[in-house]
């Protein structure tokens, strides 16, 4: 015990930021592979890319490995990976959204989804962002 409390002690506002950042980006990936997983079997709905997928699970985990290995300047890795996730997914989401904004389906692909996970990873985006304009560690 002593030694997760000296582990965390001398840690400022933006090391827990970017570590609540990283968590999350993992939860979400896995929550993305799932959720499309799930629903489309037999087959791939066309918004689903295993790009968006790796870049968010990565860009989480450079974010965790960096800040609990003490790291200097590895948490603006992993918000650039999930700014390519979220380039991607926002590619793939733009036929369904089309479909939405026209009120024709011509295109296909699951519209709640398309949104939802532009919303989610925006999210993620901007949470790993904000620590790396913050300190990590206390001054001495």
């Amino acid at each position: 015990m002593k030694m997760f409390k000296d582990f965390f002690k001398d840690r400022s506002l933006g090391f827990f930021i970017a570590l609540a950042g990283g968590c999350l980006a993992i939860i979400i990936s896995v929550i993305y592979l799932v959720s499309y997983l799930s629903i489309y079997v037999d087959k791939m709905d066309r918004v689903f890319s295993i790009l968006t997928f790796l870049f968010t699970l990565i860009g989480g985990l450079v974010i965790l490995v960096g800040e609990l290995l003490r790291i200097e300047y590895i948490s603006m890795v992993g918000p650039i990976l999930i700014a390519v996730a979220l380039a991607k997914h926002s590619v793939e989401a733009a036929y369904p959204i089309a479909d939405i904004g026209t009120g024709v389906v011509f295109f296909g692909g699951n519209q709640l989804f398309a949104v939802l996970f532009i919303v989610l990873i925006g999210i993620v985006f901007l949470v790993t962002l904000v620590p790396t304009f913050l300190t990590h560690n206390k001054q001495k």
